[in-house]
């Protein structure tokens, strides 16, 4: 069961159910944005039906991820204010800043002393752009960090394939760690070998 605020204990399974963004429901296959031309209210309208069905299933931690913006990121907590299950909030990123170009410090300290954050971080992006953020993300809100990138290669949304060489490397787990990370793993084009091999390093380091 959830512990009050906090999710599980780090013994149990946590079963996250995925919040993505807007942008999923409109995309070519590349990279959301964000700048989507809609407000705060109208993105927790759009959010809200969809929150409220992932709560009432009972998750341990909603997973609002992907997230490329700070107006989504802002409606996404107000959705959740007060539904009784923890959240963490992991944005997609670019060049050490949003997707839509944020400031990425800014964005992270949107969570800055709510209590139902356990954690905050970034997904879906390049490895590199994930080392640089997981010590930001500490530093900025005192939280653990989440952090979870894609292979390294990049989407060609025109030939709708993967195009570039693989960048993502196990043996980065360590420094994510060391910076503050507590939830680690992979997003596009990591698959179950890489997260096996992540796994053993992080269960290594916690022998």
């Amino acid at each position: 069961g959830r512990r009050e605020g906090g999710g599980p204990p780090p013994s149990e399974l946590w079963v996250a159910a995925s919040v993505g963004p807007y942008g999923a429901f409109l995309a070519d296959g590349s990279e959301y944005r964000g700048r989507y031309g809609l407000s705060v209210r109208e993105l927790e309208r759009f959010h809200r039906p969809r929150i409220e069905t992932l709560v009432a299933a009972e998750p341990d931690v909603l997973a609002l991820e992907t997230v490329p913006d700070t107006d989504e990121a802002e409606a996404l907590l107000r959705v959740v204010e007060g539904c009784g299950v923890p959240v963490w909030l992991s944005y997609s990123i670019e060049g050490g800043r949003t997707r839509a170009g944020q400031d990425l410090a800014s964005a992270f300290a949107l969570v800055t002393g709510l209590d139902q954050v356990i954690a905050v971080g970034v997904n879906c992006c390049t490895p590199a752009d994930a080392d640089r953020a997981v010590p930001l993300a500490a530093s900025v809100t005192g939280k653990p960090v989440v952090v979870y990138p894609n292979s390294g290669e990049r989407w060609d949304a025109e030939g709708r394939r993967w195009a570039g060489g693989a960048t993502f490397d196990v043996g980065r787990v360590g420094e994510w760690l060391a910076a503050g990370a507590r939830l680690v793993g992979g997003c596009c084009r990591v698959g179950p070998a890489e997260i096996a091999q992540l796994a053993a390093r992080v269960r290594g380091r916690a022998a």
